[in-house]
Parts: C-alpha cells; sequence; structure tokens
C-alpha cells in the first residue's frame, strides 16, 4: 500500500459543508424464552419477520440473509449469531434519538413474535460457539486468527458513534481531545470488552503489534498515516507488511486497526468513530449520546 493514497484518501474532494451529524451502530445480544443465545435460525426468523413488514434484503450468506436495508438504515448480524446491529444513518442529534427508538422499537418487537427478547449486557455468558462470519473482513479475521482466538469477540456487544468533523485538522484536534477525555466516557459506562480486545490482539495467530488496538495520539495527519502504516495488512488471511502489501480496499484495512478512536471517510464526509462504549440498557446509548452533544467539538 502507499501511504500517500490513503493521505489523500482522508484530505482530497472533502465537503467543506459541516453539519455536525453523527451516526451510531448499536449491538444488542438475543435470548430465548430461556435465557440461551438464539440460535442462527431464529436469528433469520427475525430477518424474515422484518423483511415481510417492509425491509430489503441487502446482503446473502449462502442461504442466510446477513444485512437488511430500510430507508438508509441497516440491521446486521455483528460476529455472534445472537448479537444483531442496527446502523443508523448519519444525521442531527435530536433527529437521531427519535430514529435509534423507533429501530430498537421495531427490532424488538420482530424478536417477541420469534420468542426472543434483548439482553442489555455487553457480554453475553455462555460456553457455546455463537461464531458467525458475515463478511468478507471477518472470514479473514477467522482464516489468520484461528476459531478459537476469535469465538470471545462473538460474546461482546457495543455502541458505537460515528461523528462528522470539520476536515483534516479538525479530525487530529478531537482525536486528541477524545483521548484525554477517554476516562470520563468510561466512568458511566465502563469499557468491560478491553480485556477481551487485550487478550485477542495478544493470542492470535496472526501475531498483531500490540498498538493495533489501544489509543493513539496522532499530531497531523501524516502522522496518523505513519501509525497506520507499522501495521500489517489483512489480504487473503494472511499479513502482509505494508510497503509491499497490494490492497487497494483502503476502507478494509483501516477497519482493520482497532483503536478506540478512528478516522473513517463516508463518501465525502471525514468522520471519527468511538468504539469504546458497551451495551448497556436503551437508557444508557442516550447518555452516552447526550456526552457528545454536549461536548461535540469543543471538549
Amino acid at each position: 500500500m502507499e501511504k500517500q493514497k490513503i493521505y489523500d484518501h482522508f484530505t482530497k474532494g472533502l465537503d467543506q459543508e459541516f453539519r455536525g451529524w453523527i451516526g451510531s451502530e448499536i449491538e444488542t445480544h438475543f435470548i430465548d424464552g430461556n435465557g440461551k443465545p438464539i440460535t442462527v435460525d431464529c436469528s433469520q426468523q427475525i430477518f424474515r419477520v422484518l423483511v415481510e413488514s417492509g425491509w430489503k434484503i441487502l446482503k446473502r450468506k449462502n442461504s442466510l440473509i446477513t444485512e437488511i436495508e430500510k430507508g438508509g438504515a441497516r440491521i446486521l448480524y455483528e460476529l455472534g449469531r445472537q448479537n444483531i446491529e442496527i446502523a443508523t444513518p448519519p444525521a442531527e442529534h435530536n433527529f437521531l434519538v427519535e430514529v435509534i427508538k423507533l429501530l430498537l422499537a421495531e427490532l424488538y418487537a420482530a424478536a417477541c413474535l420469534c420468542d426472543a427478547y434483548p439482553l442489555f449486557a455487553p457480554i453475553m455468558e455462555s460456553d457455546e460457539d455463537l461464531l458467525v462470519i458475515p463478511d468478507e473482513r471477518d472470514a479473514s479475521w477467522l482464516e489468520l486468527d484461528g476459531r478459537e482466538n476469535l469465538t470471545p469477540l462473538s460474546t461482546t456487544s457495543s455502541v458505537q458513534f460515528t461523528l462528522e468533523t470539520k476536515g483534516p485538522n479538525n479530525a487530529i484536534s478531537l482525536l486528541n481531545d477524545l483521548a484525554d477525555v477517554r476516562k470520563h466516557l468510561l466512568f458511566s459506562n465502563p469499557y468491560v470488552q478491553d480485556k477481551i480486545w487485550r487478550k485477542y490482539i495478544q493470542n492470535s495467530n496472526a501475531g498483531y503489534k500490540k498498538s493495533r488496538y489501544g489509543v493513539v495520539r496522532p499530531n497531523s495527519i501524516e502522522h496518523y498515516v505513519d501509525l497506520l502504516s507499522v501495521h500489517d495488512v489483512v489480504i487473503n488471511g494472511k499479513l502482509v507488511p505494508f510497503p509491499i502489501a497490494e490492497q487497494e480496499n483502503i476502507d478494509l484495512f483501516l477497519r482493520s486497526v482497532w483503536w478506540n478512536f478512528r478516522l473513517r471517510r463516508y463518501n465525502d464526509r471525514l468522520c471519527i468513530e468511538v468504539r469504546t462504549f458497551s451495551r448497556r440498557g436503551d437508557d444508557q446509548i442516550f447518555s452516552d449520546l447526550l456526552f457528545f452533544v454536549m461536548n461535540h467539538y469543543c471538549i
């Protein structure tokens, strides 16, 4: 890969209009009437109920429905068969709260028809193998890491916010501000998945660098790209050194570096993903969102 291409990915052709929009990804564990993680058949039934109510199938893996869409929102599998994610379209924060409430209510109602109920907990305690592999990135992880090492991640459930920035300089400033206030972010909602992620990095067959997970403090976009470039690129289930990696899918590479706060580009918007919230009750989602509403861009 070329550092210049990643630099251009973060800096070229961005829309200069700032809207302050926020997106979210909300994962939820589901259990059956006996308190057990729902089966693949049950989760598929939930997807089918939603499709019958107007959602469109976006992706399949063999015979399984793995992602559906309606009005810019998506519902999909995370790594666990019992872990269903809602991804909202970006919106102004007041509107986003209502969107989240409506989408969660629709998902819960569909699940209830299938004798499935939300479990508001960041970790699913289970001795079962819950792992499902819904997309290309996850398939590469499985081949690279081995099922035993990847499986613990299938027990976790998180909430992520994606914050629109004003451009590269503002994005770098926000990354450092977020690193400074990370303890405050975690005060009311401790990120218990942290230990699982660090164990995964340590035990993976891949031999990842420890710095592939955690917090970074770049002083510029160039520095951020330099920090990325020390990490190998996952290609066809193997790690390839960055300088010789023939990988044109920049976004796939960015998604495989698991920093707590990381840059992503969505169309012509440079954004920051905030990835340090555990999934607890719905009220906690809105409390965490309120933090960004009150402090967004002026932390």
